[in-house]
């Protein structure tokens, strides 16, 4: 051991860890989709149940969005 921080050989019998798949980004889309039109359907209805015509859906559309900005970091820091 020379100490010259390089980094031992790969092992031969471990494989290579693979980085995410097409169904991975596949399903990270649809759940960003989901959580924007389910959040602002949801605010649509309540604007059109109570008569507060953009305020529900503003919001609604505001908090999906944030969902799908959660979403979409815990899955990134789950592949790197």
């Amino acid at each position: 051991m020379t100490g010259d921080g390089a980094s031992p050989p790969p092992d031969p019998d471990r494989p290579e860890p693979e980085g995410p798949g097409v169904s991975d980004f596949l399903a990270l889309g649809m759940g960003v989709a989901l959580c924007i039109v389910l959040a602002a359907g949801g605010g649509y209805l309540l604007d059109a149940t109570l008569g507060t015509s953009p305020l529900f859906t503003f919001a609604g559309l505001a908090f999906g969005i944030a969902c799908a900005v959660l979403l979409t970091v815990a899955k990134v820091r789950r592949n790197l």
